[in-house]
């Protein structure tokens, strides 16, 4: 819920009681230019706008009343810029029902509030006009040649009006326009109707303006011949303005409408999709003609449908105003999509609900996350157990064989040791397995320190799951610790030979492992078989299904392994 929040494309906010803020989504930050730790703990009367305050406050001492406000206010910016918004604030309960705290959702309505700001001048302004015969007024004769300007139009043009008589008006039309005016002027005179056209003049000040220029012929009132023609100037511009503005914002809001990286759709009272952008296609895989021949339900999984219709129509009654809920649709080729839908109502002037919008995001990826969270949780309590067996084990068997409790602590450290170091192989490969060359080499890595060349390895590369790695490891350390007190590695010129090779059987490959000693104290077999042995020819040998051997010759210990179940990878 917290990316919800955040990722949200209104403001949110969450405040006390009192009017301190105690969480901010990202949008609500941007809006407001702060960072968050800038609003979190701030009041509001830090960042609401003076004359607003008084307002804010008794609306939400009122939350505890009414539960719910909307209302357009404005905010500061650090900059004293302000920022209007049309906020929406909700009261929270907690579990008891008792009042906590207000969720606010602000739409920054600043740009909307701009262009309200525009027409309402623009619209005083035609008004005056009006009232003060504003119309820059001209009649010229039959054959379109001017004889009279009103001094509405000189004032406007700044050319006396004797300048403008006859085929002066010209010098007031925008270059790029005369062409285009003059043919059309000409036109209409032919025809003998009424026009009107859009072209720009130059102002006094040299500004050109946008009007829209209207003339109607004056006739004879026997022979109908056309006399003069009664012609007028309005100033279009802030009206043009306007409309590039609106058809900018237009544009903006189509394009981001398709370009969106959520699925957006529109739905009537019933359902039925009326509008729908290109992710939404992508997400459901449906084409746009598809999916506006179709309802919610239709692509709904059908053990999700009744949760989200019976939320649909409390939405579409007004018993809720919005909803969200995590759901599955079928994809057109049939699998399940799991998605994200904030679901939002479109009323009319009356109230009554016109259509509804869903925002709807693609929560697959995070679905199958939590699933494979859930599966590593599981096989990593599975793999605990396992190594506290195996620990257990170890301390059990070391402590009944040790001589001395100094030996037995020796002989528990260095096995745990040996078990972590297999560990450390097994964490880097995510626990999806081990090379065998990289267990060797942590098995033998504590007795580098006793001369150069001690070692020999040699086989293929080999791939061990992480059972095998622990078992293979465990064996390893035995024999080195043996080979340190009593063999190769107990004087300075014994050797260890580690060879391995890789042979097919019927039952599948087969790794074939030797492990001998050579240069060292001669060895005389032992009377009895120590922990060590035991826990390599019969513990280690069981787990993995193998065949294990230590033979004690007089030149060296040898030790063979013959170890089914391998795989080919590497």
């Amino acid at each position: 819920m917290d990316a919800l929040f955040n990722q949200a494309t209104v403001g949110l906010a969450e405040c006390d009681l009192s009017g301190c803020i105690l969480r901010a989504n990202d949008y609500f930050c941007d809006m407001l230019a702060r960072s968050r730790e800038e609003l979190l703990g701030r009041h509001l009367s830090d960042i609401v706008h003076p004359d607003d305050l008084p307002r804010t406050e008794a609306l939400l001492a009122g939350l505890l009343r009414e539960d719910r406000y909307e209302v357009e206010k404005r905010y500061l910016r650090p900059d004293n810029s302000i920022v209007w918004t049309h906020t929406a604030a909700t009261l929270i309960r907690d579990q008891a029902g008792r009042p906590e705290k207000a969720l606010a959702v602000c739409i920054d309505v600043s740009y909307y509030r701009q262009l309200e700001q525009i027409l309402r001048e623009s619209e005083e302004r035609f008004r005056l006009l009006a009232n003060s015969v504003p119309d820059l007024v001209w009649i010229t004769d039959a054959e379109g040649y001017v004889t009279y300007t009103n001094e509405r139009w000189t004032k406007y043009t700044g050319l006396p009006r004797d300048e403008a008589l006859g085929e002066g008006w010209i010098r007031t039309v925008h270059p790029d326009d005369v062409e285009r005016t003059l043919q059309v002027w000409a036109e209409i005179r032919a025809r003998g109707t009424s026009y009107e056209t859009e072209f720009r003049y130059r102002r006094h000040d040299g500004v050109y303006r946008w009007h829209v220029v209207r003339a109607n012929p004056h006739r004879h009132a026997m022979s109908g011949d056309i006399l003069a023609w009664f012609g007028s100037s309005t100033d279009i511009h802030e009206r043009k303005l306007t409309e590039a503005v609106l058809r900018e914002s237009e544009q903006r809001l189509r394009a981001t409408y398709e370009q969106a990286a959520i699925g957006i759709g529109e739905v009537d009272i019933d359902g039925r999709f009326i509008r729908v952008n290109e992710r939404l296609c992508t997400i459901s895989g449906y084409d746009r003609a598809e999916l506006l021949a179709m309802s919610l339900g239709d692509i709904t999984h059908p053990e999700d449908r009744s949760a989200e219709i019976e939320m649909f129509r409390k939405q579409m009654s007004g018993e809720i105003p919005s909803y969200s809920i995590e759901k599955r649709i079928i994809h057109k080729d049939g699998h399940p999509v799991w998605i994200g839908v904030s679901a939002s109502r479109v009323d009319d002037m009356n109230e009554r609900p016109m259509y509804g919008i869903r925002v709807i995001r693609d929560i697959s990826v995070r679905k199958r996350a939590e699933a494979s969270q859930d599966l590593l949780i599981n096989e990593l309590n599975h793999r605990v157990k396992n190594t506290l067996t195996t620990v257990q084990s170890i301390a059990r068997q070391t402590l009944h064989n040790a001589c001395t409790p100094a030996q037995a602590a020796e002989d528990l450290e260095s096995r745990l040791l040996a078990l972590s170091r297999a560990h450390d192989v097994l964490t880097r490969e995510n626990w999806e397995g081990a090379r065998f060359s990289d267990i060797v080499t942590e098995a033998i890595a504590p007795y580098l320190n006793r001369g150069k060349g001690r070692f020999h390895m040699k086989g293929p590369e080999t791939r061990l799951t992480p059972q095998q790695a622990l078992a293979l490891a465990m064996a390893l350390q035995e024999l080195a610790v043996n080979a340190a007190k009593y063999g190769s590695l107990s004087n300075d010129e014994g050797l260890v030979s580690i060879e391995w090779y890789h042979k097919e059987a019927a039952d599948g490959l087969h790794l074939l492992l030797t492990w001998k000693e050579s240069g060292g104290p001669a060895v005389e077999p032992p009377t009895r078989r120590g922990f060590g042995t035991r826990l390599i020819e019969r513990s280690l040998a069981r787990e993995l299904e193998a065949q294990m051997k230590i033979d004690f010759l007089p030149e060296g210990v040898v030790f063979t392994a013959n170890i089914p179940g391998m795989s080919g990878d590497v």
